[in-house]
């Protein structure tokens, strides 16, 4: 609704910058909405505005965003620009978060908190569309200045507590072990005492080894040891295997996490396990590892969130461990071993006295240890605070937003059949006539693609969890009811208890089943040798091959006929026996009640079975549970397959520069594919001619592994500059003490692409590991933020262990990491390199930088620690990385010297400093795909290595000859000198003096002279 501005009552407020964009719409919003919920509310409005079955229809329309600091107005087009009429207006300090869509660039939207009076007002969140991609960075960068301004003026700026609440602080660890214990609090030497039992252990399992031919027949065998004084035992487990152990339901997912990281299992609030117990491993795996052994990588990323601690697997790219605040007791530093760490918390798997478990990690130094327990206390101490009554926005574990909450950030970077199954299995925890519902409204509004559907069930679940937070009473909150409403809110509260109680007495009976098949096991294994079933994989499998065919949203109770075979079995008290030998056929092995028939309706009848009728019965349950264990294999070999082709399309979602012909194609596909490739040496000019007209994306990756072999083939290094021969994996198994620096970085490589934008996601994890590895192989140079930007650009068109391979032929081999040294001596010679080039080839340009003292150094840093890609397309730098592979670091100055070149008249029409570093650092890397060709071809055409090699030998002569010189003269010195040479200044002065008074006493003379010769002679005529 259009506002009418009020005047009088203030200064007048000068209009800023205005930006022409398209209002799609907007919508309040729950106090408690997070990061992750943000894309599915955009997709909520944009649906709203496009359709109108989301809610009521908003028209979208053209306006005007003003920014007249400190507000932000969003003025009608119609209204030529006048202020005065506004559809809303707010404060710049009152945006709290950006949305930038990533598939649509011409989107974005803010959130924007509610009243700072008021605090139980709603957050609303509004949505835009901008004409041009370019103009959208213009416009958020536009607010947060004017947002900065404000803050500037304000003399007591407040921190909002949920601006702080999600961000975490994450560390590297490895894992060592945990240790059962008794009690919740430690002992001070607990952690000492569980790093010499693992190591105890380690020793005596080697020899075991030893004896046993190293064929680890040992390693099945549970280890039980009993530590401290004789009444406070604790039992030893030694450390699992965290990353091969098939308890994790979905090893193979790469989701996308927010700072406060819910777990790979769909727990229920408040439950913090760790994730192995949920599905149980085959008798003759290993139960317990060392923590030395070499077949494992056991670094974590050890992540404090907002209610919970979260250890994330940068190999499986999977939460493994996840704990809440709630159920840790203790935390304590080791004393002799000072770099580990370890916390007591509740074990859900266990019962008894012994409920609780004692998790240990060692860190990279005894200074990040003191880091993790400050973090560690803070968080604890803000989570605290935050239940508190004091604060604005309560929640709890246990509260539906919550629940919402963590469901948008599994799901956040899935693509959306992945994203689809996990939300089936949110569903599943709700009741029978919520998903009914849910399911109703959806089909309805007849969704034509699996995002639309999500879309439209994230919808649904969201207006469900507010609707039931309002109601919702948090953990160690009274129930209060008012006397006038005590009836309903009775009923409410009713329902919910008995909603929760449905819910346990579900899982209570899958665990009970699980419980009674697990004891047939082992008798199936000797009797045929197979696996027995469990009847939640069994029902999750099933759900999971049929949910296609049948239903658009598959809940897990969508049965096949076996399972319902099963489930009816059930139902009538009708169990398989627990052996299929030595039957009693007249008592059920259970609740020894009579077995009704197969199929059959229940009747008050005994049946009449056999012994031979009960296996047959077993024999076709276990043929087809063998049938459905290959197709769930299958259907997972489908779905990592389909997964791998996602992530693919992806990574190469850029449009490529020049088109690759189909005789370049063919002419690629039998260099990549010809025998003794990277042993015998191709034809250079045949293939940089291929290069110089199009290489396809697809195999971009095999091109540059071909080209650096190539490379490899004609050049041999000197073995003082070969890269260290360490493999990558054994790499990634040691701590780094670049971590923070690394991690710091991850969110500004590349941060608008789908692949690294997810926080700790796929990308990052891998972008991770690829420069924590190089960061351990080159110690020299460590890690440096241009690294991340050339990491990245391979990891998109190869794997991490062919990437890392390229990046160590980019350092050692092209010799890129001499710019990396903390002396940077080779940058420096490339940026007077660059400055020599523009003053032979472009005076006009040279001179106008020089005029305005704007050094190279200024602008193409970026470019040549980064390769262009810190700044410019992915397009354009991977074709610059065609030719860095083929011809070196000369590629770099070739570009650079092009792209200078083409916007001279730009460059030299600017004329300050600050319009010049603009225009060079937003302007110039925003080029057309005209601009991008005509460049390439300028590049293909270029020769500048003579030049090169020439300036290079100049810069070193000239720093010869500074050096030569000597160093300068102290102040003292020179003082003196110039006091000397002042005084020898003026006697000369003086003696000149006496000189002129001298000459000019004798031409006066010799004038008086002439004067009388000339008076006699004028006389005597």
């Amino acid at each position: 609704m259009e506002s009418q501005g009020e005047r009088g009552n203030g200064p007048p407020r000068r209009d800023g910058p205005r930006f022409a964009l398209t209002y799609i719409g907007g919508c309040p919003l729950d106090r408690r909405t997070t990061l992750p919920m943000l894309p599915w509310l955009v997709a909520e409005i944009r649906r709203r505005g496009e359709r109108g079955d989301c809610g009521p229809a908003v028209q979208p329309r053209e306006v005007q965003l003003v920014l007249s600091p400190p507000l932000v107005r969003c003025v009608p087009a119609s209204s030529g620009g006048s202020a005065a009429v506004f559809i809303f207006e707010h404060t710049a300090q009152r945006i709290s978060r950006f949305v930038h869509n990533s598939n649509d660039l011409t989107y974005f939207a803010y959130l924007l908190r509610g009243q700072p009076d008021n605090p139980e007002a709603d957050m609303s969140c509004h949505v835009f569309k901008a004409g041009d991609p370019n103009q959208v960075p213009e416009v958020i960068s536009s607010i947060r200045q004017v947002s900065k301004s404000a803050l500037k003026e304000d003399t007591k700026p407040k921190q909002e507590a949920e601006e702080a609440f999600y961000n975490s602080q994450k560390f590297e660890v490895l894992y060592c072990g945990k240790v059962t214990v008794g009690h919740k609090k430690a002992p001070s030497t607990l952690v000492d005492d569980c790093i010499d039992k693992f190591r105890q252990h380690e020793v005596e399992r080697k020899r075991l080894r030893l004896l046993n031919g190293q064929r680890g027949s040992t390693d099945g065998a549970p280890v039980e040891f009993l530590m401290g004084a004789e009444g406070d035992p604790l039992r030893g487990a030694f450390p699992e295997c965290i990353l091969e152990d098939s308890g994790f339901e979905e090893p193979q997912e790469f989701r996308a996490r927010c700072s406060s990281l819910a777990g790979s299992l769909q727990n229920k609030p408040g439950e913090g396990v760790l994730l192995n117990p949920a599905r149980r491993r085959h008798a003759s795996a290993p139960n317990h590892v060392q923590p030395s052994d070499a077949d494992k990588n056991r670094t974590m990323l050890f992540q404090v969130g907002r209610f919970e601690v979260n250890l994330i697997s940068p190999d499986s790219k999977t939460v493994v461990l996840e704990k809440n605040f709630k159920d840790i007791s203790s935390c304590c530093q080791g004393i002799k071993q000072t770099d580990h760490l370890g916390f007591i918390c509740r074990d859900q798997a266990e019962s008894g006295p012994r409920q609780y478990v004692c998790y240990v990690f060692q860190c990279a130094s005894e200074s990040l240890v003191d880091e993790v327990m400050l973090t560690l206390k803070q968080a604890f101490s803000t989570a605290a605070t935050l239940q508190s009554n004091k604060t604005p926005i309560q929640l709890c574990e246990a509260c539906p937003m919550h629940d919402l909450h963590k469901l948008c950030e599994r799901i956040e970077g899935l693509y959306p059949p992945r994203a689809k199954l996990a939300i089936q299995k949110y569903l599943s925890q709700l009741t029978d006539n919520e998903q009914a519902e849910i399911f109703e409204r959806v089909q309805r509004l007849k969704p034509v693609s699996d995002q639309e559907e999500n879309e439209l069930v994230i919808l649904h679940v969201r207006q469900l969890c507010e609707t039931k937070q309002k109601s919702h009473l948090h953990i160690g909150e009274a129930p209060q009811v008012k006397a006038s409403a005590a009836g309903d809110g009775a009923a409410s509260s009713s329902r919910f208890k008995l909603d929760i109680l449905k819910n346990k007495a579900r899982t209570s009976l899958t665990s009970s089943l699980e419980n009674i098949f697990a004891r047939v096991g082992p008798t199936l294994r000797s009797w045929r040798g197979g696996s027995l079933f469990s009847v939640d994989s069994l029902l999750k499998t099933s759900a999971f091959i049929f949910h296609k065919s049948e239903f658009k949203i598959c809940f897990p109770r969508v049965l096949s006929v076996d399972v319902l075979w099963v489930c009816r079995a059930l139902d009538h008290r009708e169990l398989l026996p627990l052996s299929p030998r030595h039957l009693d056929s007249s008592l059920d092995p259970l609740g020894r009640l009579p077995l009704p028939s197969t199929g059959d309706p229940p009747t008050g009848e005994r049946p009449n079975k056999t012994a031979a009728d009960y296996r047959a019965l077993w024999k076709t349950a276990i043929r087809q549970q063998i049938l459905l264990l290959r197709m769930e294999k299958e259907n997972q070999r489908l779905e990592a397959s389909r997964d791998e082709l996602h992530i693919r399309k992806m990574k190469l979602n850029y449009q490529e520069v020049g088109q690759c012909s189909k005789d370049e194609q063919a002419f690629w596909e039998r260099k990549l594919t010809a025998p003794g490739r990277t042993t015998v040496p191709q034809d250079k000019e045949e293939m940089y001619r291929a290069l110089c007209q199009g290489v396809p994306k697809s195999r971009r990756g095999e091109v540059w592994l071909l080209l650096s072999h190539q490379h490899r083939l004609r050049h041999r290094l000197p073995q003082r500059h070969h890269a260290p021969d360490t493999a990558y994996h054994d790499l990634l198994k040691q701590l780094t003490a670049q971590q923070h620096a690394i991690l710091v970085d991850l969110g500004r490589t590349f941060p608008t692409h789908q692949y690294f934008s997810a926080q700790l996601g796929a990308g990052q994890l891998s972008l991770y590991n690829l420069l924590k590895a190089y960061s351990l192989l080159d110690t020299e140079v460590g890690y440096c933020q241009g690294i991340s930007f050339v990491a990245g650009v391979l990891l998109l068109h190869m794997s991490e262990e062919q990437a890392f391979d390229m990046l160590k032929f980019l350092m050692y081999d092209l010799g890129i990491r001499r710019q990396f040294r903390p002396d940077m001596v080779s940058l420096q010679v490339q940026m007077y390199q660059l400055s020599r080039l523009l003053h032979d080839y472009h005076r006009e340009l040279y001179n106008h930088f020089e005029e305005h003292e704007i050094c190279p150094s200024l602008y193409a840093a970026p470019w040549f620690l980064t390769l262009f890609a810190s700044q410019f397309p992915l397009n354009f730098v991977s074709r610059i990385f065609d030719f860095v592979f083929a011809q070196g670091t000369e590629v770099i100055f070739k570009v650079a010297l092009c792209l200078l070149s083409s916007h001279e008249g730009e460059i030299v029409e600017c004329d300050s400093f600050e319009s010049i570093v603009d225009f060079l650092k937003t302007t110039l890397p925003t080029l057309t795909q005209t601009q991008m060709e005509q460049t390439i071809a300028k590049v293909m055409e270029m020769d500048i290595s003579k030049q090169l090699h020439t300036y290079e030998v100049e810069y070193h002569v000239l720093q010869d000859e500074m050096i030569e010189a000597g160093p300068l003269p102290d102040d003292s010195d020179r003082l003196d000198k110039l006091e000397k040479t002042n005084t020898q200044l003026k006697k000369q002065n003086m003696d000149l003096l006496e000189k002129l008074q001298v000459e000019e006493g004798e031409n006066k003379t010799y004038i008086a002279m002439n004067f009388s010769i000339f008076i006699t002679f004028r006389a005597t005529s």
